[in-house]
């Protein structure tokens, strides 16, 4: 055998350590292991929107960890779905080792549906029912009121909502079948009427409607109506539907006399009665100084306010002391027929006492036409209208407001505007009962230019008595 030569066993030598380098670095090949607490399957891990990617590239060469060789590229968005990528490269001695991630960005978050209102409601039936609303939102995809799907079954809707990652939910809004609202009465006309004693009535009708049922057959009318007799009458209503739920409704029937007496537009023309209410006052004596003064008769409808005295030298200069209730409170006067002439009989009783004259000229606080009165009695002014016109009483409204206790009296310059309403009211071509009051000072400080006004338009002046013809509102109770 022959002897190999050096240069030989130079080169057998290389290539057995070659042969062995090779074998080495075959056999001690080290790898990048993914730690991703048991997310990684193949090298690909899935994490929930805004959830953090939590991986841990670990790499291990000849026992020693060499983990912090390891370098990484790539990005990942957690709050936009998709897939990304991220590379991971190890560098150590002749290894040059690259290994992928992938990380899938996914929503396994279902949306919401919110109901407006309760999921459990009451109403006439389904097919009636108003829906309430609900707001559909999702982690991901924001409002999605617009993609609910609403289905009817039974009484139960359901309404069901998908996102775009195919998480779904779904609620539910029971029904029950309730009826617990009464029937509408819609009365015809005024639910107020005035009709002439002796007079025919016809009754303008009604409507009927009901939230649930289509049309109400069950009702009634009643009534008390006697159209020859004066007073208050009542029409009443009533309506049932199928639920049971009743309804009421009622119409006023006001039956009166009618007015035998003048009304506003007759009288002598170009006349005036200046009538004063609520007094003898602090100021009375003043007007009553005026009165005299220009030779004027006037109408006083006194209460039980102020002194004798006053009263005295009204109905001593030649004045009439006519009657406006005892105390002036509505309360009291309109509680009741005989609460009234009690108050009235009260004053009269007065001015009997101071004058020796039984005063049977009245007027009503308020006026015949006050609504005011509705709030104690329904209906009293239509028989007190009567009533006082049957025991003897005359009564006397007004066609002319100076508005000294009305619009005047809110009024920085009161004086010249109750001066105003004075020269607008007065009229050439009927009788004028002008209404004022005694109890107000401007009323007293205009006085004096309110006559000298109508003696320069050519008017005069006369006091109310039992032949002067009344002057009547109509009457609204």
């Amino acid at each position: 055998m022959r002897r190999l030569t050096n240069r030989e066993l130079v080169l057998l030598s290389i290539l057995v350590f070659l042969i062995f380098l090779f074998v080495f670095l075959i056999v001690t090949k080290p790898e990048i292991i993914f730690e991703c607490y048991d997310k990684c399957l193949n090298d690909k891990i899935e994490i929930e929107l805004n959830e953090d990617v939590s991986v841990n590239a670990k790499v291990t060469y000849l026992k020693k960890d060499r983990s912090n060789k390891v370098t990484v590229s790539g990005y990942v968005d957690n709050t936009k779905l998709g897939t990304y990528e991220i590379n991971y490269n190890f560098k150590y001695f002749l290894y040059n080792i690259n290994k992928k991630l992938t990380v899938t960005v996914v929503d396994k978050v279902a949306p919401k549906i919110s109901l407006s209102g309760s999921s459990e409601v009451e109403s006439c039936s389904i097919q009636t029912y108003k829906e309430d609303g609900f707001i559909a939102t999702d982690n991901y995809d924001g409002d999605l009121t617009s993609n609910v799907e609403r289905t009817i079954e039974g009484n139960v809707i359901t309404y069901f909502v998908e996102d775009s990652s195919n998480n779904w939910t779904s609620v539910t809004r029971t029904i029950k079948p309730t009826d617990r609202e009464a029937p509408r009465i819609n009365l015809k006309g005024s639910d107020e009427i005035y009709i002439k004693k002796g007079g025919e009535y016809t009754d303008p009708g009604f409507e009927l409607s009901d939230n649930c049922d289509k049309e109400i057959n069950n009702y009634k009318i009643d009534n008390n109506l006697d159209v020859n007799k004066v007073g208050v009458y009542v029409y009443t209503y009533n309506a049932t539907d199928t639920a049971g739920n009743t309804a009421t409704s009622k119409r006023y029937i006001y039956v009166y006399n009618p007015v035998t007496s003048a009304n506003m537009s007759d009288g002598e023309e170009g006349l005036i009665y200046l009538t004063f209410d609520d007094g003898p006052s602090s100021y009375t004596s003043d007007i009553l100084d005026t009165l005299k003064k220009y030779g004027i008769k006037a109408t006083f409808f006194v209460t039980n306010s102020g002194s004798d005295d006053l009263i005295k030298r009204e109905y001593e200069e030649g004045h009439t002391v006519a009657l406006h209730t005892a105390s002036h409170s509505y309360k009291k006067v309109y509680s009741s027929v005989d609460d009234y002439f009690d108050d009235l009989e009260s004053v009269q009783d007065r001015v009997y006492r101071i004058t020796g004259e039984k005063s049977m000229i009245i007027r009503f606080p308020g006026g015949s036409s006050n609504t005011v009165s509705r709030s104690y009695y329904r209906g009293i002014m239509t028989i007190l209208t009567d009533e006082v016109l049957e025991r003897g009483y005359h009564y006397f409204d007004w066609n002319v407001s100076v508005e000294d206790a009305g619009s005047c009296a809110k009024k920085s310059d009161k004086e010249d505007c109750i001066f105003n309403y004075f020269k607008k009211g007065l009229s050439k071509n009927r009788s004028n009962v002008v209404l004022m009051h005694d109890v107000k000072s401007y009323t007293r400080n205009e006085l004096e230019e309110m006559i000298q006004y109508a003696i320069k338009e050519g008017y005069t002046f006369d006091r109310i008595t039992m032949d002067t013809p009344q002057v009547h509102h109509s009457v609204n109770n």
